[in-house]
């Protein structure tokens, strides 16, 4: 039986998020591999002009991305066709606050999907984890 909405954690809405789309997995991995480089290419400038406070430390946050970013390519192809070992690998622990980062940052992009950007805003909100406070480096890869 399905918890309300309310009552899940990130763990059982990305789950669910993973069951209800995952013909979408593939380009939610993208997604969020886009984000590891854009993070890795700007470290320095985003080390230098981080603003979060206490948990939030730019050691921790790149902790994250390194770790996001070693599952995807230990991980490609599993992750991209199988939604519970998607949601077992971002959306559990403190994964999931990069994962919900990048998400929030899909969802704002025209390649997301209408009904993924609605789910995604529905499950986790549309507020931004972090405001970066930094001119950053093109994002073209």
């Amino acid at each position: 039986m399905m918890r309300p909405l309310k009552q899940m954690n990130n763990f059982d809405r990305g789950e669910l998020l993973c069951r209800l789309f995952p013909e979408e997995l593939a380009n939610t991995l993208d997604s969020i591999e886009r984000q590891c480089k854009y993070f890795q290419k700007n470290e320095n400038a985003f080390r230098e002009g981080w603003q979060q406070k206490g948990f939030f430390t730019a050691s921790f946050w790149y902790n994250l991305v390194q770790d996001t970013y070693k599952r995807i390519n230990r991980q490609q192809k599993e992750l991209s066709i199988r939604p519970r070992w998607f949601a077992d690998q971002f959306f559990d622990g403190h994964n999931a606050l990069f994962t919900v980062y990048c998400l929030i940052e899909y969802a704002a992009e025209t390649g997301c999907s209408y009904k993924l950007r609605q789910a995604i805003h529905l499950f986790f909100g549309e507020e931004k984890l972090l405001q970066l406070t930094f001119k950053p480096i093109n994002n073209n890869f």
